[in-house]
């Protein structure tokens, strides 16, 4: 698999054990973890970082998770995962987390494009998934962007530090 691929303005690298600081930063950042569930304590962040290092094939349960950078500063922008989530199906789940500084200039959706991309060029996924709470307007328009489809809205879906939130869920597919 390869480690590093390109989109336009973003460089994809497979995390690595050097991006652990970055990791911590972002799942323990209350700003950041808004819409997505409670920050993460530095024990849970490490077993799941752990799990992502390891090599990952259409059978792995675990995320396979880039680091996002600016290719012109090689600034750390975010993350993008996917997760095999039907394999006879070949039905892939996406998650993607971007810093403050990096919002509104069309990288997640410039990202998101790339990496759906690449999975069906590498891996032969023809689904895509994702979750997303209502609220979380900036990830919707993203996904639909990228041209998924509102499949459900699902009210009291998710608890997110102690409020339940309704989770819109989507899918794309391709041939």
């Amino acid at each position: 698999m390869q480690n590093q691929i390109q989109s336009e303005r973003l460089t994809f690298t497979k995390l690595a054990e050097q991006d652990w600081e970055l990791v911590r930063s972002i799942y323990t950042n209350p700003t950041l973890m808004k819409h997505i569930g409670a920050t993460m304590t530095e024990e849970a962040i490490r077993l799941n970082f752990k799990k992502e290092l390891a090599p990952w094939s259409l059978t792995s349960t675990h995320w396979l998770t880039w680091i996002i950078r600016e290719t012109a500063t090689e600034n750390d922008v975010g993350l993008i995962s996917i997760c095999t989530r039907n394999r006879e199906n070949l039905t892939a789940e996406v998650g993607f987390i971007f810093q403050e500084a990096y919002k509104g200039k069309g990288y997640a959706t410039e990202t998101v494009k790339h990496i759906i991309d690449f999975a069906v060029d590498t891996y032969g996924f023809r689904k895509f998934t994702a979750v997303c709470s209502e609220e979380h307007v900036a990830s919707r328009r993203v996904l639909e962007k990228v041209g998924m489809k509102l499949d459900e809205i699902v009210p009291d879906s998710t608890e997110i530090n102690g409020k339940m939130v309704t989770d819109c869920f989507y899918s794309l597919e391709r041939s």
